[in-house]
């Protein structure tokens, strides 16, 4: 109730970064809400959501520049694209396990990040940016965040209510079988590679969503912004571990914590010492730390133990 209201009242209030600081919120917490399907319930631990964030924001832009769609529209299809892309790269990333995949989703990122920068249909390393029209709700473009805040939780709304039908299901509880044993799975005759390719197009849909959004927000996408290993892919993991990656809200959670948490230093301390420049990161590199330490089932997790206890 406090969230729903609090991006008017910020922006009532003359706080339009503390609006923003909610919308990147909860921009990661629709990514790491769905990155944690892939990991905390099946076991496969990415780095490169980042691709499918890419292809999101791109395919946006892309069609609102090129075919005047409007991004009420984009979003959805933003979405599909990413789920197909994840379909088309299940067969030859799900063969990999352990480390060997998460290296392949790192280099995958790479590869997508240098292929758009030389492609000219999408700007190349100049990127795209949305057309500037009057038609300011045909092209959802408001000014400040607080309209892109509440679009953002009603696509988190859904993805909740979705994820929450998913993982306590049947569906959910063979995921959560291949997480613990893959081999186990296999001879109790639980088709692994079929539900690892669901969990993956899944998570590309909901995290391709979050990439639109992004588009939608911010009006421009390039390479080295919407492909990026450490402010993409590493952050919405960040979001999922600190959370607790084996709770269904710690990825939001952790948003909420690691977030703000960036963005004031960055946009505070950075600013007054620039020679201190990715201080931010360095931030987020202590707060795992601690995490690591003292709460490695992460926030949610140390909770839920200590209210058992």
């Amino acid at each position: 109730m406090i969230l729903a209201v609090a991006p008017v009242l910020l922006d009532l209030a003359g706080k339009p970064f503390y609006v923003n600081m909610i919308f990147l919120s909860l921009m990661y917490g629709i990514s790491a809400m769905a990155w944690n399907l892939l990991m905390g319930y099946t076991g496969l631990f990415s780095l490169g959501h980042a691709v499918f964030f890419g292809v999101g924001g791109y395919t946006v832009i892309v069609l609102a520049l090129r075919y005047n769609v409007t991004p009420w529209i984009g979003l959805p299809v933003a979405g599909l694209t990413a789920a197909m892309l994840a379909a088309a790269l299940s067969p030859p990333l799900l063969r990999l396990r352990s480390h060997w995949f998460t290296l392949a989703t790192i280099a995958l990122g790479e590869i997508f990040r240098l292929s758009f920068a030389h492609w000219d249909y999408v700007g190349a390393s100049a990127g795209l940016q949305m057309p500037i029209s009057e038609r300011s709700i045909y092209y959802v473009q408001f000014a400040g965040a607080t309209v892109y805040s509440y679009i953002a939780m009603a696509i988190l709304a859904v993805e909740l209510l979705f994820l929450w039908k998913i993982i306590n299901s049947k569906t959910g509880f063979y995921m959560q079988t291949i997480r613990e044993d893959e081999l186990v799975a296999q001879t109790l005759g639980i088709n692994t590679f079929n539900y690892k390719a669901l969990s993956l197009v899944i998570s590309a849909f909901f995290t391709g969503l979050a990439g639109g959004l992004y588009a939608m927000r911010f009006r421009y996408v390039d390479p080295f912004a919407v492909f990026d290993l450490i402010t993409i892919s590493t952050y919405i993991a960040i979001a999922g571990i600190i959370g607790g990656i084996y709770t269904f809200l710690g990825p939001q959670v952790g948003s909420f914590i690691f977030v703000p948490i960036s963005e004031y230093v960055r946009a505070n301390i950075v600013q007054a010492f620039p020679r201190v420049y990715g201080l931010h990161v360095a931030v987020l590199g202590v707060i795992l730390l601690l995490i690591s330490l003292f709460a490695p089932e992460g926030v949610l997790g140390y909770i839920r133990r200590r209210w058992k206890r």
